[in-house]
């Protein structure tokens, strides 16, 4: 039977709901790291559903590091937008220069990824946890008025825009692998849909651009709705080169545990060392986290994570969000294509 099962997690009531379609639309999964800007609640459920299912995942090395997420002891992790760059401020390393014309022409304004890299480097560099943001040369906007979200929050973090530096370092932020989908949100499986940061409909490419967001949920949203209302259940032609893979069983992970690997391993930088070593981990951990909302949160953090870093430790190159330390140059001879995976 098509459909969903849920526990009420006050009660502990079972309950199965019948359905004809089922959409994922579930986020993403930024818990899989210590650092991130998405809520606690982005553990990639949906995605580790849909691939017990039967579908197909794609582009999993792919996640896109925002470099600037409010970082200080006791904070709760916030975004500080780079329209905020975009009004003048400027990145600041741990001497008080501006570090970012030494990496990119474009300074402050470089793409996530290279101002994430650069942000990272010069941390490294000071032993510190992260640079500091300078909105103080902002002349032409009124701060408080431009980034009234941003500037309470920082306010309620004792930091006043206008006078006060912003500490901020990398998060992950945005996964661009996901569920694998057609332009109407099919996926492999008949009835399962997939739209949002949960799916991976190749809009984003390697390396996502900010806005593109809103076109998986506005528009693949409502492409997705289109098609079940039109009363097909025909689904997404499965992938002739999907990797076949079993999920580890073993010990359960503490979701610390599973986030500091990830961080480390499979963060900004990689190497085959690192992602080696992570795999070799993740091969112990299992399936089953347990229960309560904290059990299956963790079962599907270890299978995305086991997932990720397959998919980054076969991408022998450097590409968008991607980056080898041991293999810094793209290779589009043999690499400029996707990675799908299904349960094995």
């Amino acid at each position: 039977t098509a459909g969903i099962a849920t526990v009420d997690l006050r009660t502990g009531a079972a309950a199965a709901f019948a359905a004809d379609a089922v959409v994922v639309a579930s986020g993403g999964a930024g818990q899989l790291f210590s650092h991130t800007t998405n809520p606690a609640v982005a553990t990639g459920d949906g995605i580790a559903l849909a691939f017990l299912a039967g579908a197909e995942l794609m582009d999993l090395e792919f996640y896109q590091f925002h470099p600037t997420a409010f970082r200080a002891a006791g904070a709760p992790p916030f975004l500080i937008s780079e329209a905020v760059r975009g009004e003048g401020a400027q990145l600041l390393n741990a001497a008080g220069e501006a570090f970012m014309p030494r990496y990119d022409v474009r300074g402050d304004l470089a793409p996530r990824d290279v101002v994430a890299r650069a942000c990272l480097a010069e941390m490294r560099a000071a032993g510190v946890d992260a640079v500091a943001l300078d909105c103080r040369a902002i002349r032409k906007v009124d701060v408080a008025v431009r980034f009234p979200g941003i500037y309470a929050f920082c306010l309620g973090q004792g930091i006043q825009m206008e006078r006060d530096l912003i500490p901020v370092a990398p998060a992950a932020h945005y996964f661009m692998g996901g569920i694998r989908t057609d332009t109407w949100g099919r996926t492999n499986v008949p009835g399962l849909y997939a739209c949002g940061e949960a799916a991976c409909t190749g809009v984003h490419g390697a390396n996502r651009l900010a806005s593109n967001s809103l076109m998986e949920t506005v528009v693949f949203g409502k492409r997705v709705v289109e098609h079940i209302e039109s009363g097909s259940r025909d689904a997404a032609t499965p992938a002739a080169d999907a990797i076949a893979i079993v999920p580890p069983t073993g010990v359960p992970a503490a979701i610390a545990e599973i986030q500091t690997m990830m961080w480390r391993d499979a963060g900004i930088e990689r190497t085959a060392t690192g992602l080696r070593g992570a795999l070799a981990q993740a091969a112990t951990w299992a399936g089953a986290g347990g229960a309560g909302r904290e059990g299956p949160e963790r079962a599907s953090l270890a299978l995305l994570a086991r997932l990720l870093l397959t998919a980054a430790e076969r991408r022998t190159e450097s590409r968008g969000a991607h980056k080898r330390l041991d293999f810094p140059e793209r290779d589009d001879a043999r690499w400029r294509r996707h990675q799908v995976y299904r349960h094995g």
